[in-house]
C-alpha cells in the first residue's frame, strides 16, 4: 500500500457529504449504488494503480448518476420542481425563438417560470426580462432537438452536463505531465461544494465558464485566434465573462511584443464572431435587448433585478441609505472608484508574471470586486469565483513569452 494522497482524501472528504446530502437515485438510492461508491473510495485509496480510472468512476456515478437523477425527478414532479428559474426561462425562451418570437421582448407570464416561487409577496422581475446573451439560446437549441426526438421532452440542464464534462476533459489534457496534481484539479473542480448544489439545480455560472475555460487552455496553446473565438461566445453567453475583455488584450499584447498588427490579428476573429452571435438579436429590438440584458442588471428597468446577496447593497440597505432593494441606486461610481485602480494593479502583476495563470486569477480578483460593489452578490458567485481560483491555483505555470 502506497502513502496515501492528498486526493483520496479529499475524495472522502468531498464525495460522503454529497452523496449524504443529495438525491443520487430517481428514486430511492439503491444500496447497492452507496457500495459501490464506498468500493470506489477505498480501491482509490490502497491502490497505486487505476487511480485514473476510479477517479472517472466515480464522477460519473457519483454527479452523472445525481445530476440525470435530478432531471428524471423533475420530469416525472414538475416543471418548476427543484430547478432554478434560469433553467425555466430558458426553455420557454428556446419555445419562443422556434415560434418566431423575440425571447428578449415578450414576457414570461403563462410559463412554468410563473410557477417558479420567487416570493409570497412580490412578482418574479425574471417574467418580464430574458438577461442572458444568446449564446445561451443558441448552443442549447442542438441538444433541445436531439432530446425531443429521442425522448419527446428535454431538460434545459442537458448541455450544463455536456460542458461540465467537456471542462474535465480539458483538465485531463492540460495536466497530462502532473498526474497528481490532474487528479487534485479534477476532484476540487467537480466536486466543489461551493458549486454542486447549484449545478444541479442549473444556474448558468458553469455555462460560461465552459467557453472561458476553453479559451485560457487555447491560450496555453498558443492558438490566439481560436481562443479568441471561444472568448466570443463566452462573452456572448454572460456578463459575467465581460470583465476577462480588458485582461485578455492586455494579456494579447504582452505575448505579441508590442506588434499591433498581429494583436489585431487575433483579436479580429474574436469581435467577429460575437457580433455575428449578438446583433441579430439586438437589431431585432435594440430596445428590449439592451432593456433585458443590461438595464434590467444595473437597475434601470422598469422590473429591475433587486439588490440582493452578501455585496456593498445589501450594507447600505442595512444602513437606511437605499430603501428600496427595486430602485436604482448608481453602484457604478463604486465600481469606478474601486476597479479601475485594481485594473490597474493587475494589469502590472500580470506584466510581470506574463502567464494564464495570472491571467486567471486577475479575472477573478477583478470580478470579485465587481460583483462586490454591484447590486447583486449571489451565493452562486461566490461558488463560482472558487471554480476560478482553484483554476488558477492549478494551471500551469511554466509558460513563458
Amino acid at each position: 500500500m502506497e502513502k496515501i494522497s492528498l486526493s483520496s482524501v479529499l475524495l472522502f472528504c468531498l464525495i460522503i457529504p454529497f452523496i449524504m446530502t443529495y438525491q443520487i437515485g430517481p428514486g430511492v438510492t439503491p444500496y447497492w449504488l452507496f457500495g459501490l461508491i464506498f468500493a470506489l473510495l477505498l480501491f482509490y485509496l490502497i491502490l497505486g494503480k487505476f487511480k485514473n480510472l476510479i477517479i472517472w468512476l466515480l464522477i460519473i456515478l457519483v454527479i452523472g448518476s445525481a445530476y440525470i437523477s435530478a432531471i428524471l425527478v423533475r420530469h416525472r414532479t414538475a416543471p418548476n420542481y427543484q430547478a432554478h428559474d434560469i433553467i425555466l426561462q430558458l426553455e420557454a425562451a428556446i419555445r419562443f425563438l422556434l415560434e418566431g418570437k423575440n425571447p428578449y421582448a415578450t414576457t414570461y407570464f403563462n410559463t412554468p417560470l410563473e410557477l417558479w416561487h420567487y416570493s409570497d409577496k412580490e412578482v418574479n422581475p425574471a417574467l418580464f426580462h430574458f438577461c442572458l446573451l444568446p449564446w445561451y439560446l443558441l448552443f442549447s437549441l442542438p441538444f433541445y432537438f436531439i432530446s425531443v426526438s429521442f425522448l419527446s421532452w428535454w431538460d434545459g440542464r442537458m448541455p450544463l452536463l455536456f460542458l461540465f464534462l467537456f471542462v474535465l476533459f480539458l483538465i485531463w489534457r492540460l495536466m497530462k505531465s502532473y498526474p497528481e496534481k490532474r487528479r487534485l484539479f479534477l476532484t476540487l473542480l467537480a466536486f466543489n461544494p461551493a458549486t454542486l448544489g447549484y449545478f444541479l439545480e442549473g444556474r448558468s455560472d458553469f455555462f460560461v465558464f465552459a467557453f472561458l475555460f476553453l479559451s485560457w487552455y487555447l491560450l496555453e496553446k498558443k492558438k490566439y485566434s481560436l481562443a479568441g473565438v471561444s472568448l466570443a461566445l463566452a462573452l456572448a453567453t454572460k456578463q459575467s465573462a465581460w470583465s476577462l475583455f480588458p485582461l485578455y488584450l492586455y494579456y494579447l499584447w504582452l505575448k505579441s511584443k508590442n506588434n499591433w498588427q498581429l494583436m489585431i490579428k487575433w483579436v479580429i476573429p474574436l469581435v467577429f464572431v460575437f457580433l455575428v452571435i449578438v446583433l441579430p438579436f439586438f437589431f431585432w429590438e435594440p430596445k428590449a435587448f439592451l432593456e433585458s440584458t443590461i438595464f434590467y442588471l444595473s437597475g434601470n428597468a422598469p422590473h429591475s433585478y433587486p439588490i440582493a446577496g452578501y455585496g456593498w447593497g445589501m450594507i447600505l440597505r442595512n444602513v437606511g441609505i437605499i430603501k428600496d432593494k427595486f430602485a436604482y441606486y448608481p453602484f457604478w461610481i463604486w465600481q469606478v472608484v474601486t476597479c479601475f485602480p485594481l485594473l490597474f494593479y493587475l494589469l502590472r502583476w500580470l506584466a510581470k508574471n506574463k502567464t494564464v495563470s495570472c491571467l486567471i486569477v486577475s479575472y477573478g480578483v477583478l470580478t470579485m470586486v465587481f460583483w462586490y460593489f454591484s447590486r447583486y452578490f449571489n451565493n452562486s458567485h461566490l461558488g463560482y469565483l472558487t471554480t476560478v481560483f482553484v483554476t488558477g491555483y492549478f494551471w500551469p505555470k511554466n509558460e513563458k513569452i
